[in-house]
């Protein structure tokens, strides 16, 4: 429901649930911040594309989930922070 509402309102249909999730994984998985903010990123942009294949994906998106996932593994983002962006720029 969250997922089409952002869509609606021209944003992407990411939280940070599903990067404290991917990044949990990473945890355990004994990755460093550098290869889980990577893998956190890579990983959402995949289900993005698979999910909604129409959905044109920014060149820039990357970075700013590497950026996203780096702020909250560093504790500046925490889970209940709403994660807007936008689809345009």
């Amino acid at each position: 429901m969250i997922r089409k509402i952002k869509l609606k309102k021209g944003f992407y249909p990411i939280s940070i649930s599903e990067i404290a999730k991917l990044s949990k994984s990473c945890e355990k998985w004994g990755y460093g911040n550098k290869d889980t903010c990577k893998y956190v990123a890579e990983t959402i942009i995949e289900g993005i594309e698979i999910k909604y294949p129409d959905l044109e994906i920014r060149e820039d998106l990357f970075d700013e989930l590497v950026e996203a996932t780096h702020d909250y593994n560093s504790g500046k983002l925490i889970k209940e922070t709403d994660l807007l962006l936008p689809i345009k720029k």
